[in-house]
């Protein structure tokens, strides 16, 4: 048995540790103003996803904030998960990378990093039969701290300044 695609109903962005204090501070992103919810369901960008570097001048490989999504609403979850499948669509401008795409759970992270350097607009991470190195359970998958760490970069053969566009982010459990 699988899953429907499930959406987030919750999210956050935060920054590494001492990250505001360098560079954008936490207070003045107005509680997460680049995301929103659309028609109740998706995760879209309504700008760009603000960048942090530790020191701008040196770093030319700026990373967006981590956004940390959760609360996603299964049904028909299998009663022993074999697989786990996160699917992004999003506007990469031909120079975003990933960073992290991580599993979470009560607050942590969790499981293997599947970031890689691909460029596609629409990416699958994990198959049916891939638990990203975790043994979750089917009442963990269901809890409302299970969800998704997402980071993004700029490209280390293209050093850049652009921001991604996120359309969609899903979940579907096997």
């Amino acid at each position: 048995m699988t899953t429907n695609w499930a959406f987030p109903n919750s999210f956050f962005q935060y920054a590494e540790p001492d990250a505001e204090n360098v560079h954008v501070p936490w207070l003045e992103l107005e509680n997460f103003q680049n995301l929103k919810a659309q028609d109740n369901r998706r995760i879209k960008t309504t700008r760009d996803l603000i960048h942090i570097a530790r020191d701008p001048r040196h770093n030319i490989r700026e990373k967006t904030y981590f956004l940390k999504m959760t609360n996603f609403i299964f049904t028909n979850v299998p009663a022993t998960p074999t697989g786990i499948e996160l699917k992004i669509t999003m506007n990469r401008y031909g120079r975003i990378t990933d960073d992290t795409i991580q599993l979470t759970l009560d607050d942590e992270i969790i499981g293997s990093n599947k970031a890689d350097l691909s460029l596609d607009l629409n990416k699958i991470y994990g198959s049916d039969s891939d638990m990203w190195s975790t043994s979750l359970s089917s009442s963990d998958i269901v809890n409302s701290s299970f969800g998704i760490i997402m980071r993004f970069q700029s490209h280390p053969n293209w050093p850049h300044k652009c921001s991604p566009f996120i359309d969609a982010v899903e979940l579907r459990i096997h």
